[in-house]
């Protein structure tokens, strides 16, 4: 089987010939230490990654140090990794909302880095379009602290910008998949480490049904859908599941979540991808304790197929790029099916 084959046989639920591996995020000095000069893609083809996520091209503006601001209207500030974090309000009133319009997805350039990706990989890697979902905007718009109080006090006005979003992310992940994408990521967190950010009713009630729409639509315009959620999920994972999601990722072992639990409960109607615990042994420990740590999460998640193992959640820029190139070549070498 070459990456895209083994890929989508974990996606659909069968044994490949042996357990996938990629990650959805992989920082960019990690990429620097291991291959001097190499880009995300030379990177995935040269290790032998089995997929490569990458995200529409949007244009930013520096605005001050470490600030930048997006199409969106969105003020970025640069962190101590790749991440750029929001800092202001873009949508604070029903007016703001009916006069905010996303990026056009139609611009020539919004799918320029995903059509080098696809033009290069077609056939043998498949590319995932790094998107989002109603929950993600809503946080970023809105702001993350605003979103939560306003699902009690203003929930029309955090509906509406999830539904915008959704109806914004189905055209553009049509887009994504008119060019040859394969797999829609959906981001970001809805719980942490000590349960949801939000009450489950809430959940059920304003996110829920918005993240069933795009995924329907998703999957209307022949897409996979991999859906990512840090935190301890275990109140709403009945209601994840029947979103329609194929694959649920990381299964954060920070929070409690059970690899195992998850391939007993959910193995039969999803795909799994996770745990390698990446502020475990990625970064403090020895190649050895990741191998074994990698070993583990084979044991209990690969039988059956319907496994891709990763971090759990992306290989961020304290992990020990050594750590990362074993667990890599542990997956290749333990992850086989006999």
């Amino acid at each position: 089987m070459n990456s895209r084959e083994r890929v989508l046989a974990a996606f659909q639920r069968k044994v490949p010939d042996r357990v996938p591996t990629f990650e959805v995020a992989i920082d960019s000095q990690v990429i620097g230490a291991i291959q001097p000069g190499a880009s995300l893609l030379d990177f995935a083809e040269t290790r032998g990654l089995d997929a490569v996520a990458v995200r529409p091209d949007q244009r930013r503006a520096t605005i001050g140090e470490n600030l930048f601001q997006d199409e969106r209207g969105v003020v970025l500030r640069r962190t101590t990794q790749d991440y750029l974090e929001p800092v202001n309000t873009v949508i604070a009133t029903s007016d703001d909302l009916r006069r905010f319009e996303f990026p056009d997805p139609y611009a020539p350039e919004r799918l320029s880095s995903l059509k080098e990706a696809v033009d290069r990989f077609r056939g043998r890697i498949p590319v995932i379009a790094f998107l989002r979902d109603g929950w993600s905007e809503a946080r970023d718009l809105h702001g993350f602290s605003e979103s939560l109080i306003d699902l009690y006090d203003n929930p029309a006005l955090v509906r509406g910008i999830i539904e915008k979003a959704v109806d914004y992310y189905s055209e553009l992940g049509r887009l994504c998949a008119k060019l040859g994408v394969e797999i829609a990521f959906s981001g970001d967190d809805i719980a942490g480490n000590n349960g949801l950010f939000m009450s489950p009713q809430h959940f059920q009630e304003v996110i829920y049904p918005a993240m069933k729409r795009l995924y329907r639509n998703w999957h209307g315009a022949g897409l996979y859908v991999l859906k990512h959620s840090d935190g301890d999920l275990s109140q709403i994972l009945d209601l994840l599941v029947d979103t329609g999601l194929d694959c649920l990722h990381p299964i954060d072992p920070l929070a409690g979540m059970s690899l195992e639990k998850i391939k007993r409960q959910y193995g039969g109607r999803i795909c799994i991808m996770g745990n390698v615990n990446c502020a475990g042994h990625l970064v403090f420990g020895t190649k050895e304790q990741v191998v074994e740590e990698v070993k583990d999460c084979l044991r209990v998640a690969a039988p059956g197929g319907g496994y891709i193992c990763s971090s759990s959640n992306s290989i961020p820029r304290s992990v020990k790029p050594e750590n990362y190139i074993a667990m890599i070549e542990a997956v290749k070498e333990s992850g086989r099916y006999v």
